[in-house]
């Protein structure tokens, strides 16, 4: 799959907000396909999971088009090394790894650059904004800006976890796998990033 490709496809789903969640056995069907060099089916792929690897890394970046050039990168990435996935865990999970390193090597890259809440496109789907008066709209999205360049001042592992669990909502037991660490440590990882989130919002006048 070149990056043509892969382009044509994300632009021409883009629309599309959520798809039906693939089964074990369907997800498993459509990797093998891939590991094939079946384009078509890595296609099915980028479909399913295209909003879920934006969203994780514009949790992560807090930047509209640096999401988009880390999740087109994460696909391409995945399409040239789904030969090495080995069922060990699900593919979102291989894949969400794939999209984190992505993130941390751009933000060693570019560290220097600062995280501008101007650039914030308000209207991604994990920030959904709800139809208000427009002083109610103005104050909601200024609240919106202040919490994602709080984000962006986190280490890496506190803005991580609190992409999963409070951006993405993912579950303890998935969180867990994802990370690789015990439900007690997630949950206390979670505990001190919170602690650091609240903290960062403290120095604004809200």
């Amino acid at each position: 799959m070149s990056v043509a490709t892969l382009t044509a496809t994300m632009e021409t789903y883009s629309e599309i907000s959520k798809t039906e969640e693939l089964d074990l056995a369907q997800e498993r069907e459509i990797v093998l396909r891939c590991q094939k060099g079946d384009a078509d089916a890595m296609g099915t792929l980028v479909i399913q999971y295209q909003h879920w690897v934006y969203n994780i890394a514009y949790g992560m970046l807090g930047h509209h088009q640096d999401a988009e050039d880390v999740a087109q990168d994460a696909f391409l990435s995945a399409w040239e090394n789904i030969g090495k996935f080995q069922f060990r865990s699900r593919f979102s999970t291989w894949l969400y790894r794939i999209v984190k390193n992505k993130c941390l090597n751009h933000i060693d890259q570019y560290q220097r650059r600062k995280t501008d809440p101007t650039e914030i496109d308000d209207s991604q789907p994990w920030v959904p904004l709800d139809t208000a008066t427009p002083e109610e709209a103005a104050l909601r999205t200024e609240e919106k800006e202040i919490v994602h360049a709080a984000l962006a001042r986190l280490k890496n592992s506190h803005r991580e976890i609190l992409v999963l669990r409070e951006l993405r909502d993912l579950p303890y037991e998935e969180i867990s796998g994802i990370l690789e660490c015990t439900l007690g440590r997630v949950k206390s990882r979670l505990h001190e990033a919170r602690k650091a989130l609240k903290k960062e919002l403290e120095r604004v006048e809200w």
